[in-house]
């Protein structure tokens, strides 16, 4: 907020208040009072609810009093201009289990102290939450949340469905919802108190669900207040048998609400009785920072804009820590009020600072008035809440989600029914913990596997070597892993590598470490279990790119005997180069050792390397009569031993072919270090896709002697197409063949 500059907020003010969008503003933030007006007095009748409805009167001073803080503090600061933050739902459905939690441990205490007590752990939850909004938004920890798997917070949102639904029903009874309840609620008398009030959250609840008009809710409210007053008469009530039965609040004893307590009455606040509910105080601000997460997601949604959502969390938070010294309920962005300007043509923060007039208005002028609203209507806007929330989290959801995850959602929601808000939480927290186990151990460590007949080091070899080194490919097998491993992951690791090493030709495996983000100590244990199998059966294990923390435990927990199975390297390449070494060597050995052996195998090489050999000059060839027959369309030049001709990274607009001379081509590492690929000798080519346009390369080439190369632009081969198409169509398919060879991972001289 201080990087908010206040004379770019009072242009913005002055401008919208002169433009067409002032009236659309005034007016929309008049239905946003309205609204929030019974929304917010609602919810203190909830928290005061059974026998604390003596003094509900004085709570409701608290609920807008916050409003009006937060509705200020967001309309002047907040990044989304039409934004609406009020105390809201969630956080207060869960402190009036602790507000009840208080009012029992204080039976005997004096109302007024049982009151105090109410509100201070109001404040300290509110500032809590305040607290956690800034801290999250420093600490970029906001985003650690969206980890959270949907079912448990679906089932968080359905759980304070029930409270308030729950709460709507002793806001409308004046008694305390327990299992000996219902045969209250049956008894002819009461169905007065809650029947009307039910059944007006039912019709407006699917009267919304057909329509969406925004004047609905606010329409409805003004219809049920004046059929309540009107029944009265009709029914020969007056106003003060109402109130005696329990249609209405006691008459309200002056118009002005606010001050509901003063902070002299600290001396009176009964600290025991809320350090039993810090468990439950607890939860709030880590719920209100789901709901405010999830809130944002939806306005970026509906509003197709982004919003910064650590400036809403100072904002918000900044907001909850002013407002708790009113002892108001902790609160966030409103997503269906936010959106409601948006849609309306009233993105503006006229909205927001006309609401919290109105609400302000009420503060101080609108006692009196307040005393007229009935119980079924204020209950009955909490049980609209409540069956919205039972709806969209419990049946609706039903058809989008795995049925394992709706499983979650409904024993996060049964355990919140039966044993309570902090319960919920601790199973949902433990659910998210298993859901995250199971799903984690599905993500494949193993991103790769492969051997030697595709895959070989960048050290140059003969061809004799190179066909040796494909004839015993399976001798060596490669695995390449990525992300994190613990447990399970490398249990399932582990099978694999056992299952490719079946082949009792194996000798060397491999483990590619180089996308590997971290591991716990049981990856390390599995891993040794591992060296245990594999070296029984004489097979070497070979790590690269591991850390140093993880090789230091890997060599504490072997014994010298499979230490010797097992070594480290700093990449692949020199792993691939190593293991190669010892291949060729053993073959080499078994030949001198067997006679007839060694025969074999050197007709068997003569055999396979002329044909290599004469693939590659027939290859070679074909392209030197292809370069003949382009000459008048390459551009020719000539580099000294040990010129660059490209540097990885860089443009390269144009494919080259070999004319005299050696290229020999590098890969470069982030290290910085070269490695040498492949030796490019006459009648060879490379930067092959420059030639369809500007490419960069992600190798470089440098000559070795002095050579002669020539150059085709694409420029050259459109000229090409039109002049000779049939010597272009050549290019083209011994570009493609070139490419189809290099992805089957036929590496080396080409």
């Amino acid at each position: 907020m201080s990087s908010f500059q206040s004379p770019s907020l009072f242009k913005e003010l002055i401008t919208d208040l002169s433009s067409s969008r002032a009236f659309s503003g005034l007016s929309i933030g008049l239905v946003i009072g309205l609204m929030g007006l019974i929304i917010q007095v609602s919810f203190a009748a909830m928290i005061f609810a059974g026998p604390l409805q003596i003094h509900a009167q004085r709570a409701m001073g608290l609920t807008l009093t916050g409003s009006v803080i937060l509705l200020g503090i967001t309309a002047l600061f907040g990044g989304f201009r039409s934004s609406i933050t009020l105390p809201q739902d969630a956080p207060t459905a869960i402190y009036t289990g602790a507000a009840a939690g208080m009012a029992a441990s204080m039976i005997t205490a004096d109302p007024d102290a049982v009151f105090i007590t109410i509100v201070a752990g109001l404040m300290i939850s509110s500032l809590a939450t305040g607290l956690v909004f800034i801290l999250a938004a420093k600490l970029r920890f906001a985003e650690l949340l969206r980890f959270m798997p949907y079912p448990v917070v679906a089932g968080f949102l359905a759980g304070t469905g029930w409270l308030l639904t729950q709460g709507s029903l002793e806001v409308m009874t004046g008694i305390s919802m327990t299992k000996d309840s219902l045969s209250f609620l049956i008894a002819k008398e009461n169905l007065i108190l809650w029947i009307p009030g039910t059944l007006y959250a039912f019709l407006l609840f699917f009267c919304m669900r057909r329509w969406s008009h925004f004047m609905i809710m606010p329409g409805s409210m003004l219809v049920v207040l004046f059929l309540y007053h009107a029944f009265l008469p009709i029914s020969g009530i007056n106003m003060d048998i109402a109130r005696e039965q329990g249609l209405f609040f006691a008459d309200f004893s002056t118009s002005s609400l606010w001050p509901a307590f003063s902070f002299t009455d600290i001396y009176r606040v009964d600290w025991s009785a809320i350090a039993g509910q810090i468990p439950t105080l607890a939860i709030i601000p880590f719920i209100a920072m789901i709901g405010l997460l999830l809130n944002a997601n939806g306005i970026e949604l509906a509003s197709r804009q982004d919003m910064d959502i650590n400036r809403e969390l100072v904002v918000n938070g900044s907001g909850n820590m002013l407002a708790a010294f009113a002892g108001a309920p902790a609160g966030y962005n409103a997503i269906s009020l936010s959106m409601l300007g948006f849609k309306t043509g009233a993105y503006t923060r006229l909205v927001g600072l006309t609401a919290a007039l109105l609400l302000t208005c009420a503060i101080f002028f609108g006692g009196q008035v307040l005393s007229v609203f009935p119980k079924g209507l204020l209950g009955g806007f909490l049980m609209l809440l409540g069956i919205s929330f039972l709806s969209d989290f419990i049946v609706d959801i039903r058809s989008r989600m795995p049925f394992a995850d709706y499983t979650v959602v409904l024993s996060v929601f049964v355990t919140i029914g039966i044993f309570g808000y902090l319960e919920g939480v601790l199973f949902g927290l433990l659910a998210t913990l298993v859901l995250f186990v199971i799903r984690f151990s599905r993500i494949p460590t193993l991103t790769k596997s492969e051997n030697l007949e595709k895959t070989h080091s960048t050290k140059q070899r003969s061809l004799p070597h190179k066909r040796m080194l494909i004839q015993n490919g399976q001798r060596v097998q490669i695995f390449h892993l990525a992300g994190y491993l613990f447990f399970g992951s490398v249990s399932t690791l582990a099978t694999a590598i056992m299952k490719k090493t079946e082949n009792k030709n194996t000798r060397f495996v491999i483990i590619g470490f180089e996308g590997v983000t971290g591991f716990d100590i049981s990856a390390i244990n599995n891993f040794l279990r591992l060296f245990q199998k594999l070296s029984g059966v004489g097979i070497t294990v070979l790590f690269s790119g591991v850390s140093p923390r993880f090789q230091e435990l890997i060599l504490k927990g072997t014994d010298s005997e499979t230490e010797k199975q097992i070594s480290f390297f700093d990449n692949k390449n020199k792993a691939l180069e190593w293991s190669e070494d010892k291949i060729l060597e053993e073959i080499e050995m078994n030949s001198r050792q067997n006679t007839f052996q060694g025969d074999r195998i050197k007709e068997s090489l003569f055999d396979a390397v002329s044909d290599d050999l004469l693939t590659r000059l027939v290859r070679q060839e074909k392209v030197e009569e292809l370069m003949q027959k382009m000459n008048p369309f390459l551009e020719e030049k000539k580099y000294e031993a040990r010129s660059v001709i490209f540097r990885s990274g860089h443009p390269v607009e144009s494919m080259v072919f070999v004319k005299k001379g050696l290229i020999r081509e590098y890969e470069v590492t982030a290290e910085g270090k070269h490695n040498a690929l492949r030796a490019l000798e006459p009648g060879t080519f490379f930067a092959e896709f420059a030639a369809y346009g500007p490419w960069v390369s992600p190798l470089s080439y440098v000559a070795e002697t002095d050579t002669h190369l020539s150059f085709l632009t694409s420029t050259a081969l459109r000229r090409l197409e039109s002049s000779d198409p049939q010597t272009a169509l050549h290019v083209h398919h011994t570009i493609i063949e070139e490419i189809s060879r290099q992805a089957q991972g036929i590496k080396g001289t080409p």
